[in-house]
C-alpha cells in the first residue's frame, strides 16, 4: 500500500513537472529599466473590505502603479509578486497591475498546506505541498524551479508521516535548500516562526543533512543570504531567556552568546548579517496570537556581536507593538522593521537604538 501510494505521488509530481515545462514555453522573464520598490497596505483607504493594496514605485521616476487584490503572503519572485487568496489559490501580480492565476504553483485538492521560499537574487523558488495521504498521514513534496517555471525538478518526497512535515527555511542563489522537519500544525500556535530540526540539501544531492546541533529546541533560526552562516536561538530555561549560537557552516566553527538580562518568554524573527558578524532578532513577553494584541505585550530587539560572543538589548524600553527585523540597510548600520499586525515600515539605527517610520506601507522588497 505504501509503495503504491509513493508511486502514485511520484507520477503526480512528474506530471506537475511536465506542466511546468509546457508553461515555461510561453513564459518569459520580465526585465525593467529601473528597480521597482514594492509595498503592501493591508487596510488601504477607500478600498473594499478584505482587499490589500500592492504598490509598485519606480525607483528613478517615482511613477506609481497600485492594485487592490484579495489575499496575502506577498513575495517577490523574479519580475512579479506571488500571493495566495483565502481559498488557497495562488496568483501573480505584475508591476503594471495585471493579475493572473499562477501558472505552475497551485495546491492540489489533497493539499493541506503550501509553503515557499525564494533565492535572494529572486531567480529561483522552492515550494512544498503537504498532501493528505489517507489514514491521517501526510506526504510533503518539495519542488524547485526558476522564477518563470523553467528547469523544474522534484527535490524531496517526505512521508507518508502522521506527525511530521517539511517547512522551507531558505534557498541560496546557488541552489542550497534549507528546511525544517517539524510537527504538523504546531507552528500555527507560535507568533514567531520556530524550527525543530534544520536540514540542508545541496544541489545534485538527494540526501538531506542535519545542521550542527540539530535537532534542537523548537526555537527561532536564520541564515545569511549565501547560506554560510546559521544562527540558532537556544532556550535557557522554562521561564525564558535565549542564548544565540552562530555557525560558520563552511568552517565548522561556532560562536556562543549568552542570553540578555530580564528573560523573555519567546523569541524569533532572526536576521543574519551577510558577513555573519551580527544578528538581530526579536523577543517578547505576555504574547498573544490575537491580531489586536493583549495590551500587556512587551517586545524587545537584541543585537548579537558574533566575534565578541555577546548580545545586548537595542532599546532602552520595550515596545508595546511588534516591530520585527526584515532586512539590512544603510550599509549594515540600520535594520528595516515591519509590524505583522498593521501597515508600515520602520528603520532601527543600531548605534543609537532610534526607530523611525519610513513608510506607511509594509515593504515587500524590490524588483530588479
Amino acid at each position: 500500500m505504501r509503495d503504491r501510494l509513493l508511486r502514485t505521488l511520484l507520477r503526480v509530481a512528474m506530471l506537475a513537472a511536465a506542466v511546468l515545462l509546457g508553461a515555461a514555453a510561453v513564459l518569459a522573464q520580465r526585465s525593467y529599466d529601473a528597480p521597482i520598490e514594492v509595498y503592501v497596505m493591508r487596510t488601504p483607504p477607500e478600498a473594499s473590505a478584505g482587499l490589500s493594496r500592492v504598490i509598485f514605485i519606480d525607483s528613478v521616476t517615482g511613477e506609481t502603479v497600485s492594485a487592490d487584490v484579495e489575499g496575502g503572503r506577498f513575495t517577490i519572485v523574479g519580475g512579479y509578486v506571488l500571493y495566495q487568496q483565502p481559498n488557497g489559490t495562488l496568483f501573480r501580480l505584475w508591476p503594471d497591475g495585471r493579475t493572473e492565476l499562477h501558472p505552475f504553483i497551485q495546491p492540489a485538492p489533497e493539499t493541506q498546506q503550501i509553503d515557499w521560499v525564494v533565492s535572494p537574487d529572486q531567480n529561483w523558488i522552492a515550494w512544498t505541498l503537504a498532501n493528505r495521504a489517507g489514514g491521517g498521514q501526510v506526504v510533503t513534496i518539495t519542488t524547485l524551479a526558476r522564477a518563470d517555471g523553467t528547469e523544474p525538478r522534484v527535490l524531496l518526497m517526505d512521508g507518508p508521516d502522521a506527525f511530521m512535515r517539511i517547512r522551507p527555511l531558505a534557498l541560496t542563489d546557488d541552489g542550497i535548500f534549507f528546511f525544517d522537519r517539524q510537527p504538523q500544525g504546531v507552528g500555527d500556535y507560535f507568533f514567531y516562526s520556530q524550527y525543530a530540526a534544520v536540514h540542508r540539501l545541496d544541489p545534485g544531492s538527494s540526501e538531506p543533512r542535519l545542521l550542527p546541533f540539530e535537532p534542537n529546541c523548537f526555537c527561532g533560526a536564520g541564515l545569511s543570504a549565501d547560506g554560510r552562516y546559521f544562527a540558532r536561538l537556544e532556550r535557557v530555561s522554562e521561564t525564558g531567556g535565549y542564548d544565540m549560537r552562530v555557525w560558520n557552516l563552511e568552517a565548522g566553527l561556532d560562536s556562543f552568546a549568552p542570553s540578555i538580562p530580564a528573560p523573555y518568554e519567546i523569541a524569533g524573527a532572526v536576521l543574519v548579517a551577510p558577513d555573519g558578524s551580527r544578528v538581530v532578532y526579536s523577543l517578547a513577553n505576555n504574547l498573544t496570537l490575537d491580531s489586536a494584541g493583549s495590551g500587556r505585550e512587551r517586545f524587545m530587539l537584541a543585537l548579537v556581536d558574533v566575534a565578541a560572543e555577546e548580545q545586548r538589548p537595542l532599546l532602552f524600553n520595550p515596545l508595546l507593538v511588534p516591530l520585527l527585523p526584515m532586512g539590512w540597510t544603510d550599509g549594515g548600520g540600520s535594520v528595516l522593521l515591519y509590524n505583522p499586525r498593521q501597515d508600515g515600515t520602520w528603520k532601527l539605527i543600531l548605534e543609537t537604538g532610534e526607530i523611525r517610520q519610513v513608510s506607511g506601507g509594509t515593504r515587500i522588497g524590490m524588483i530588479r
